[in-house]
């Protein structure tokens, strides 16, 4: 610049952009004089950039009386994002899908679990060898809270009749060999607490396990309200191993023989898809002779 009556400075609009360095948005003013002009320079500082900002426009106007005046007009934008936002949304939604969806599985697994096998399925179609589907067997309950007869009656008959299992049923005088051979035979043990048989004796319940172990069958067991296998000292030993190494169901008595509640869901749900069609089947009632133990 060659005159002394020119000047630079910042408009936002029509208005004067504040000199204030305390304002959010402000310019600096300097000049450099040398022997021949002088050079001036007006800086636009945003201490922080506000959505208003971004819609107004900024000029740098030169006046001068010794030629006419020059500016130049600048928008702000908006910085493109590393990470577009609708993708980031996008990300957010499948991810809190996955998340709703596995609660929906988590809490309606049985439900599901029971809903394709009754709709896709009503037996298996590969065979693995076994005669039955269940072998219902009773164990002396430490309470009076077991099963009694009419309960395992109702049990028997809802298992067979209502949902088609084939059963085999354990007799307190079967012989332990009869009883193995059931076992062997059967695709899942069933315990259940009964207050009245004297149920297995220990010897016959290790030789249990040890058979479900090698054999790979499964174990359900039906405890009651007032029964915790896992602790309970009133139990014998061989029980309370065997109870850990099942799925337990808890039988709550009268409220739980209505085919709606959760008794028979649960049961249902550890149970095998059927693979035979409905037969029941009980051990010989032949007594235990010496030597047989």
């Amino acid at each position: 610049m060659y005159s002394n009556y020119e000047e630079v400075f910042w408009l936002s609009g029509d208005s004067f952009v504040d000199t204030n360095t305390s304002a959010s948005v402000y310019y600096n003013y300097t000049s450099e004089y040398d022997t021949e002009e002088i050079k001036m320079t007006a800086s636009l500082v945003f201490k922080k950039v506000s959505e208003e900002d971004l819609s107004k426009n900024y000029t740098c106007k030169l006046e001068s009386d010794s030629q006419p005046s020059s500016f130049v007009t600048i928008t702000l934008a908006r910085k493109a994002s590393p990470f577009p936002h609708y993708l980031a949304l996008g990300i957010v939604i499948i991810v809190a899908v996955i998340v709703v969806t596995a609660l929906i599985y988590v809490k309606l697994k049985m439900d599901i679990t029971l809903f394709l096998r009754d709709t896709l399925a009503c037996c298996s179609s590969i065979s693995d060898g076994k005669s039955y589907d269940v072998f219902l067997m009773s164990y002396k309950s430490d309470t009076d809270a077991g099963l009694n007869e009419d309960d395992r009656n109702h049990l028997e008959s809802v298992l067979e009749e209502t949902f088609g299992y084939s059963l085999c049923l354990y007799h307190p005088e079967s012989v332990a060999e009869a009883v193995l051979d059931c076992i062997e035979q059967s695709r899942t043990l069933v315990l259940v607490p009964t207050s009245s048989d004297p149920g297995p004796e220990s010897g016959l319940l290790s030789a249990i396990h040890e058979a479900l172990v090698e054999q790979q069958t499964r174990l359900v067991f039906i405890k009651t309200e007032a029964t915790d296998v896992s602790s309970s000292d009133s139990l014998p030993e061989a029980l309370q191993l065997l109870g850990k190494a099942g799925d337990c169901v808890t039988w709550k008595g009268e409220s739980s023989r209505p085919l709606s509640s959760s008794f028979w869901k649960q049961l249902r749900y550890h149970l095998p898809a059927l693979q035979h069609a409905p037969k029941i089947t009980r051990l010989p009632q032949t007594a235990i002779e010496d030597g047989n133990c």
